[in-house]
This record gives C-alpha cells, sequence and structure tokens, in this order.
C-alpha cells in the first residue's frame, strides 16, 4: 500500500484473488431464486436478479472459450449486473452455492449465446464492480467538468485531473479490507479517499457516464510490489493506459507526471 511519508512509494495494496475450487455435483439447495435477465445481452451485459441466505456466500461463475469469472452475490442486495466480455460465443453461467474452504457447488446453469457487433458498448455500462447511475454526486460532477466538451481526450483530461487533485489514497481501509469488498463511487467521490479499487472504479464510472469507453484493469504495475487495478480509456479507437491512484499521489506531492502510461509495462490478470 501507500505508506505515511513525505515521499511517494511505489505500493500499492488491493485484493488477494482465491482459488475455487467446484465440486461436479449439482445441488438442488439453498439457491432456488435466480432468474437471469438477458435484455440487455446484446450489449454484453448480463442481469442476475436473485435471493440468498444471509448466511451463505455465493457466487456467479460465467464461463466461455476455456476462461472463467467468478463475482460475489451480496446477501444485502437482489440484483447485479456483469460483463460478458470473454468473447463471443455459447457462455457458461452457474449459480454457486459455498460448502467450505474454497469448495463450491453449482446450484443452477444456464447457457447464453453472445454475439456483440461492437464490443466497446460493453464499458459504457453499469457493472457491479463500477455501479453508477445519473443521480450520484460523481457522475453529476462529471457532466458539469466535460461540459461543452467535444472530443473524448478532451473528457479523459477533465476527468483525470480531477481524480488526481481530489482523491487521495485510504491506508486506513486498506488496513482492514475484506476480499468481498465492492468499491461505492459516491462514497470514494464524497469522502475523496480510496484504494485504488476505488480510484479505478470511479474514473470508470465518470468516464462511462459521458460516453467514452472505459474499463478497470486488474494485475500487476510497473515498479507497484503488490495486486493493483487501474483505467484504461478508448480514445481514437486505442485502448490507452492511466493510472489515478499512484498519479495522484505523485501530483499531490508536487511531481510532474504524464497521464497515459505504456500500457506494455503493465501486466493484466483480469479487465472489468
Amino acid at each position: 500500500m501507500l505508506r505515511r511519508t513525505s515521499k511517494v512509494k511505489r505500493t500499492i495494496g488491493f485484493l488477494v484473488i482465491t482459488a475455487v475450487l467446484l465440486l461436479s455435483t449439482l445441488s438442488a439447495g439453498a439457491m432456488q431464486m435466480a432468474t437471469l435477465n438477458t435484455q440487455h445481452i446484446d450489449s454484453g451485459i448480463l442481469s442476475v436478479q436473485y435471493s440468498v441466505p444471509q448466511n451463505k456466500v455465493t457466487k456467479i461463475m460465467l464461463e466461455n472459450g476455456g476462461e472463467r469469472k467468478f463475482y460475489n452475490l451480496p446477501a444485502d442486495r437482489s440484483e447485479e449486473s456483469f460483463a460478458l466480455n470473454l468473447g463471443d460465443g455459447q457462455y457458461k453461467v452457474s449459480i454457486l452455492e459455498h460448502i467450505s474452504g474454497n469448495q463450491y457447488r453449482p446450484v443452477s446453469t444456464e447457457t447464453l449465446r453472445v454475439s456483440l457487433k461492437d464490443p466497446t458498448v460493453i464499458y459504457l455500462s453499469s457493472v457491479q464492480e463500477i455501479r453508477w447511475h445519473n443521480e450520484m454526486t460523481a457522475i453529476q460532477k462529471a457532466a458539469e467538468l466535460t461540459e461543452g466538451l467535444t472530443t473524448d481526450d478532451e473528457k479523459t483530461v477533465a476527468i483525470y485531473e480531477y481524480v488526481v487533485s481530489n482523491i487521495s489514497y485510504d491506508y486506513d481501509k486498506f488496513a482492514t479490507i475484506s476480499s468481498s469488498y465492492l468499491p461505492d463511487i459516491d462514497d470514494t467521490f464524497v469522502s475523496g479517499q480510496g484504494i485504488c479499487y476505488d480510484y479505478s472504479s470511479l474514473f470508470a464510472a465518470m468516464m462511462r457516464s459521458v460516453g467514452v469507453p472505459a474499463r478497470m484493469v486488474k494485475g500487476y504495475a510497473p515498479g507497484v510490489s503488490e495486486y493493483h487495478a487501474w483505467n484504461e480509456v478508448l480514445i481514437d479507437g486505442e485502448w490507452k493506459t492511466l493510472d489515478t491512484t499512484m498519479d495522484a499521489a505523485y501530483h499531490q506531492a508536487g511531481h510532474k507526471i504524464e497521464m497515459f502510461k505504456n500500457g506494455a509495462a503493465f501486466s493484466v490478470s483480469s479487465t472489468v
């Protein structure tokens, strides 16, 4: 994480990814009320309405082309949306019930056929880790910052400069965060604090809300010793890399930095 020091340290904390072991038996148990909403599947977004017990950890697995993505279904919510960004093809969607340790078993499984004319539209939507709507304070600020701007590059600069100038790293949150944590965009915006997960979620949401495709990227960044999150934005047909977390630290310490990074120097584990 970023330490409490007058100098900028190139270490950022994030979440540890744990392995999920799937049992082959299909459960007829606790999770009987999950419905897949495919209304926005043409835009690469799958919504799930569900009801899960408070004492059960429940996940959804998206699988296509040999790749898998796992997401939690929080018991305090009843609907979540997820990006179908593993390419076109036949997706296997499974609801998983926790058994013990890292063991899960499928409660229900469905298949979906996905074929997108424009895969970039995925990165304009609200999804679980980048949850936003137009009434949010942060989203209203994005509209204000970009009013009158006509190019995606101009919009990117305006929102980037706001985030790196106004959001500070939250050292205490990193020390206490759990693996089930999800960013709250308005909380980050209003408090002016967050970890890299919060920075990247906030930036992506603000960019998406003004019509610029943006994604959160997770993995390892040059000079950053721990699992990290940053962003990519689509400008003139090219995905460009930004790291608002690190840049905020440098900017607030009075250092000059370049907004766009060398994406080839970053090691990507997943994108949202």
